[in-house]
């Protein structure tokens, strides 16, 4: 987006990450405005929201990416993984979605991206609360999109399976031996996305090129979930 040019508002909880990302932008061009805020805060989430209309004039399109992990199935997951992996996951983009969609709603065409996961689509062994937060993400793009389609807002989620990540790299440590080629092996393509593919779909559909998309599911995943797979 930075590449783009368009003026653009940063936030999450780390500061410094979040600092390093800004800067890379503003070396591309980009006017941006960041500030080290939690996606499940409803006042840091409004707060951020109002300072970015207050600084670029509008909003035109908005992507709820946070996210986290926590592994355990129902009888092993602890009250506060429970809710804070629904606090970040399903939460953080009800509330950015709560507050941004007024002033979207006030440009004459914008789009709304949220990021749900393969798991989204599918279970996922020994992770209730992150298949629960991501399936609960899909509904809440779909139901948006019927509720605000006829106001000109676009609203979609991408669904990715393992990125070249650091949060990839944690959760293979938890994995119970099996190794990142043992996953790598269940892609038809045969390896992990790359960050950069992510940026591109929701890009893509922040874009006018994507002018008819609304409510859809974007699963991006190599054909992992397209079938049987070795």
């Amino acid at each position: 987006m930075a590449e783009s040019g368009v003026a653009l508002t940063l936030f999450d909880r780390n500061a410094a990450a979040l600092s390093e990302v800004a800067d890379a932008c503003r070396d591309k061009g980009a006017a941006v405005l960041d500030r080290a805020a939690d996606a499940s805060s409803d006042c840091d989430v409004a707060s951020a929201v109002d300072r970015a209309v207050d600084t670029h004039g509008f909003l035109s399109g908005v992507v709820a990416a946070a996210g986290i992990a926590c592994k355990g199935d129902v009888t092993t997951l602890s009250d506060e993984a429970w809710h804070a992996t629904l606090a970040v996951n399903l939460t953080g983009p009800f509330l950015l979605a709560r507050h941004a969609v007024p002033h979207l709603l006030r440009s004459r065409v914008s789009a709304f991206v949220a990021i749900s996961s393969d798991s989204g689509v599918r279970g996922s062994r020994g992770y209730a609360a992150y298949c629960a937060s991501k399936h609960g993400v899909i509904g809440l793009i779909r139901c948006m999109a019927l509720d605000h389609g006829p106001q000109g807002l676009r609203s979609n989620v991408v669904c990715p399976s393992f990125v070249d990540t650091p949060m990839a790299e944690a959760l293979l440590k938890e994995s119970g031996g099996y190794d990142r080629t043992f996953y790598e092996r269940r892609v038809p393509l045969g390896r992990f996305a790359r960050p950069q593919e992510v940026a591109d779909a929701v890009v893509h559909l922040l874009s006018p090129q994507a002018s008819y998309a609304n409510g859809m599911i974007y699963v991006l995943d190599g054909g992992t979930t397209a079938g049987t797979f070795g």
